[in-house]
């Protein structure tokens, strides 16, 4: 693995994370809806009510048949919330070993875009802003020299890094 294509796991790793966060935010909304739906209905258990085809009742009666129950989804969240913190660690690993690369980094304007772009997820245009440069410079001039800088210490052949790339 390269140094950028390190750097950019980073990232995408990043983005994974929130995307399943927010589908487990989802799934709690819809148990929550299923608890809600039931506690409504409650006073229907064990009442036998006669209805036509097509009626409320019965349109009731197929949506709750259709719907999850709340231990299932209570079951999907918490496998969920086991692969989201599984990848958060994996994220903490993987940032570390980062920061340990730019530590060995000289230049600071390199160190900060690194850091910047790669570790918090600014977007281009705002780590211009608080550099005080063109984004172009920044997004194609500096990154490449930045990411340069980076590699080269992270694709050197020493004890730390190896072990690291081997396990990915």
């Amino acid at each position: 693995m390269t140094g950028e294509q390190f750097l950019n796991s980073i990232r995408h790793l990043d983005y994974e994370i929130t995307a399943l966060d927010h589908t487990r935010t989802r799934l709690e909304g819809q148990r929550q809806d299923i608890l809600d739906r039931a506690m409504s209905n409650a006073a229907l258990t064990g009442v036998w009510v006669q209805h036509s085809a097509g009626s409320k009742t019965e349109a009731l009666g197929v949506q709750l048949a259709d719907m999850i129950t709340p231990v299932e989804a209570a079951r999907r969240i918490e496998r969920l919330q086991a692969r989201v913190n599984r990848k958060i660690d994996e994220l903490v690993d993987r940032k570390e070993r980062a920061l340990t690369v730019v530590e060995r980094m000289q230049s600071p304007r390199c160190k900060t875009l690194i850091l910047q772009r790669y570790l918090n997820n600014l977007k281009w245009t705002t780590i211009a802003d608080l550099m005080g440069y063109n984004e172009h410079y920044v997004r194609v001039d500096l990154k490449r020299e930045a990411v340069a800088e980076f590699s080269a210490i992270f694709e050197r052949p020493t004890e730390n890094y190896l072990s690291f790339r081997k396990q990915m």
